[in-house]
Formats: C-alpha cells, sequence, structure tokens
C-alpha cells in the first residue's frame, strides 16, 4: 500500500488566508507565507494553496505571493485559482508549482481540460470537486447556475485522463465533524486517479476512519491545523496506531 499523503490546504482572499465554512462566512487567519513556511519545517507532504475568490471576480491569481509561498517549501505544492488559459498554467509551473489545480473551467469547458493533460501531461492537472448533497443526491456545487451530478461531472474529467482529484465535501468544510465517508467511498469507485478528500477533519479519530473505512491515500485539512493544536505530525503518528503507512 502507498503511504498515504496528509496535505494541508491554504485557502485565500487575495489578500490574506481564510477559513470557510460551508464554502461561505471566510475568516482570516494568517498570512500564507508564514503558514508555508511553518508546513514546510513540519515536513508535510504537500501543500496546496488556492485562491478560492479569483474565478467569482474574474482575475487571476497573485503570481508574485504565490512565488513566495513557493519558495518556503521543499515539499510538492499544488497551487489553483482563476485558472482560464493554457498561459496561466504555464505561468504557475514556472514559477514552481508541481501541479495546478482547475475547478470553474472545467465545468464550463472540457475541451480545455483536455488540451491542458496534452500540453502538460496528466500529473499536472489536478481537478477540484467540490459537492453538496441535495434530495439524497451528490452535486458539483458552483456558481454558475449549473445542475451537475457527481457521476456526470467525473465522467467528463475521466475522459480527459486528469492526473488527481481534490474531493471536498461543502457540506462539511469547516465543520470538522468528520468526513462524508459515503461521499469518499461513492468518488472512489468512479476512478482509479489518487484523490484527496476534503472536508470535516476535527480530531484524530475522524482520520483514522477514513483511512480505514475508504482506500483513499490522501487527506487535505485547514481547519483543523488554524484552530486546534494538532499538527500533521499528530495525524501521522494516529494513522501509525492503525498500521497505515505514513511519511515521518
Amino acid at each position: 500500500m502507498l503511504k498515504v499523503r496528509i496535505i494541508p490546504i491554504l485557502t485565500f482572499n487575495g489578500f490574506g488566508l481564510v477559513k470557510t465554512k460551508n464554502f461561505s462566512t471566510p475568516r482570516m487567519v494568517g498570512n500564507p507565507v508564514q503558514a508555508a513556511r511553518v508546513y514546510n519545517s513540519r515536513g508535510v507532504d504537500e501543500l496546496v494553496f488556492l485562491d478560492i475568490f479569483a474565478s467569482d471576480q474574474k482575475r487571476k491569481i497573485n503570481l508574485k505571493m504565490v512565488g513566495d509561498v513557493i519558495k518556503e517549501c521543499y515539499m510538492p505544492v499544488g497551487i489553483g485559482g482563476g485558472i482560464e488559459t493554457i498561459e496561466d498554467i504555464n505561468d504557475l509551473l514556472k514559477i514552481g508549482a508541481d501541479k495546478v489545480v482547475i475547478k470553474t473551467k472545467a465545468l464550463t469547458d472540457v475541451g480545455f481540460i483536455k488540451q491542458a493533460v496534452a500540453f502538460f501531461g496528466s500529473q499536472c492537472i489536478t481537478i477540484a470537486v467540490d459537492v453538496i448533497k441535495k434530495n439524497n443526491a451528490y452535486m458539483i456545487h458552483n456558481k454558475l447556475g449549473l445542475e451537475l451530478s457527481l457521476e456526470e461531472f467525473v465522467l467528463k474529467m475521466e475522459s480527459c485522463d486528469v492526473g488527481e482529484y481534490v474531493l471536498t465535501s461543502v457540506d462539511n468544510d469547516g465543520m470538522m465533524q468528520g468526513f462524508d465517508i459515503a461521499l469518499v467511498d461513492l468518488f472512489m469507485k468512479t476512478t482509479n486517479k489518487p484523490v484527496v478528500a476534503v472536508g470535516g477533519g476535527g480530531d484524530m479519530s475522524h482520520y483514522s476512519e477514513l483511512f480505514t473505512k475508504t482506500k483513499v491515500e490522501a487527506v487535505g485539512s485547514a481547519s483543523i491545523f488554524h484552530f486546534t493544536q494538532y499538527t500533521p505530525l499528530d495525524i501521522k503518528k494516529e494513522l501509525q496506531k492503525h498500521s497505515i503507512p505514513v511519511r515521518i
């Protein structure tokens, strides 16, 4: 079995780090460069940095800020926010991103995702899959007015041969009450690509439950690191107790 990855998720509003609940009411939580420096010193497996308002505000991500974050990192870094063109992806890779995370453009232009995979390779292209439960069905959360089921969207992305998914439960985002195990389990049956499960981690038992009850091999978290004393190393030590392989 592959060693599982523990990935801090840094969400950015164009000025500083924020943390949302259910993708709303963003709360300021710090400086991205300082946070990256701390996580680097703690030897995390990867880091994901997302400008969660760039697409809504129709602006590009701040490349200088991204560059400053990447300079602090000696681990792989995924960057997302406002990606619209091949040049946007190229700009992020040139300053040191290992992969890019795309959501809005994936919802509106499957052809662009195919083009990006063909140009940069599958390993560079990660798709953000933000899911909300409606009438007992999992739907893709978006602000574009699209009614799109989880299964429909993933089928489209699988046809593009993307490299990875960041799967977030909007209902569990920031709530720190545990992961949506049913969602993760369902999603893992739709793809053989790597999946990062996000949304709900609040104490150590949530992580051991996630990795013992699903086949997911990576988890992304934010609130537990911002609002408790737990660190990524604490999570890894907890997982070791359950014979789940981690990098320490």
